[in-house]
């Protein structure tokens, strides 16, 4: 099974007049590779490009963003509520409304991304305003905190980075409360603010300003937006087909992607007659829509799904599904023996199998 995973580059200086970002402490860029060239996944992955096309939902919302770099190639960064917008020039929180196509961008995203031409990945920080220098906003996932003479050490980067932090560092979070140095816990997620990295292991640097961010579960997606998922992966096509769906007008924001989609048989709506867009998307409904846009391969005799505990409780339409799922390898990320298979489908388990296909 392959990914798109950064290959992990050690700090260098930035040469300025490039536009390029500096690397700081092992921080990965965008650069493909398989998933034997890393045993760790770091926490995000760092991406310098152009904005080229914003796609926007019915609402304004800002859905996807397609870019180019002369050094990272192109790239399509999907949206969503969970995405971080981040002013580096302010410390601040940005407002992605005012975003506009040419504007150069820094953005930390998933490590795994589609193999698609471009490829795809989830945006988890938009850093914006960003200086000429490497000491631009960098994401980072807390590891551990300890505090020696009075200053605050947190590490991060797989335990290549301690960012050390105390009076002169600047606080702020990202919902606009008051916090404290006392209030970063491993675990959570920091945008720093840091200039020169003392080449030690782990490397050592001091953080100007430090931002709090929100905790945040993997979105539970919807049976629309993994339609919508779907028919960007494949080009958008345009698809004369007659839908009657109760509940999807023509004007729905995902309304030609459950088009496309119930053209090429990967869905079907309810007895009712409705498809229900809103509705959460089950695990076992993602793994049948996934398996049926890959031909539906069956298979004979498979005793695999015999690994999970509650295999009793997998739908009947989706137990092909599952056991192809399964031999192939496509399930890691389900944790022990149970598999919950009405449980809500999550964006991460998304792009993990997506990923993994693709």
């Amino acid at each position: 099974m392959k990914l798109n995973l950064p290959a992990l580059i050690l700090a260098g200086v930035l040469a300025c007049s490039m536009g390029i970002p500096a690397a700081a402490a092992g921080q990965p860029v965008s650069a493909p590779t398989t998933v034997e060239d890393s045993s760790v996944l770091p926490a995000s992955v760092l991406y310098y490009g152009r904005v080229e096309n914003i796609v926007r939902q019915s609402d304004g919302a800002i859905r996807q963003l397609h870019l180019s770099s002369q050094r990272y190639g192109d790239y399509v960064m999907n949206i969503s509520d969970e995405t971080l917008w981040i002013d580096s020039g302010a410390c601040a929180k940005s407002d992605p409304a005012t975003l506009e196509e040419g504007e150069s961008l820094y953005i930390f995203h998933s490590p795994v991304a589609t193999m698609s031409i471009p490829p795809q990945s989830f945006a988890m920080a938009v850093v914006r305003s960003i200086p000429m220098d490497v000491g631009y906003a960098q994401y980072h996932k807390v590891e551990g905190v300890s505090v020696e003479n009075g200053t605050v050490q947190i590490t991060t980067n797989n335990g290549g980075l301690c960012i050390l932090a105390d009076d002169e560092t600047g606080l702020s979070s990202y919902d606009g409360t008051e916090v404290s140095l006392d209030d970063i816990q491993a675990g959570d997620a920091v945008m720093a603010w840091y200039g020169d990295i003392a080449e030690s292991y782990p490397a050592q640097t001091h953080a100007s300003h430090l931002m709090l961010l929100p905790q945040q579960a993997s979105k539970a997606l919807t049976r629309g937006e993994l339609m919508s998922t779907l028919y960007t992966q494949a080009g958008n096509p345009a698809v004369n087909y007659a839908m009657q769906y109760t509940d999807v007008a023509q004007n729905h924001p995902y309304a030609e992607a459950i088009r496309w989609a119930t053209s090429e048989h990967l869905v079907s709506g309810y007895d009712n007659g409705a498809f229900g867009p809103e509705d959460p998307l089950s695990r076992e409904q993602l793994v049948t829509i996934l398996w049926r846009a890959q031909g539906s391969p069956m298979l004979m005799d498979y005793a695999g799904l015999s690994d999970f505990s509650d295999v009793s409780q997998i739908s009947a339409f989706a137990q092909p599904a599952l056991c192809w799922a399964h031999q192939q390898g496509l399930l890691s990320w389900v944790e022990g023996d149970t598999f919950s298979p009405q449980s809500p489908a999550t964006s991460a388990q998304v792009d993990a199998m997506l990923a993994a296909l693709y």
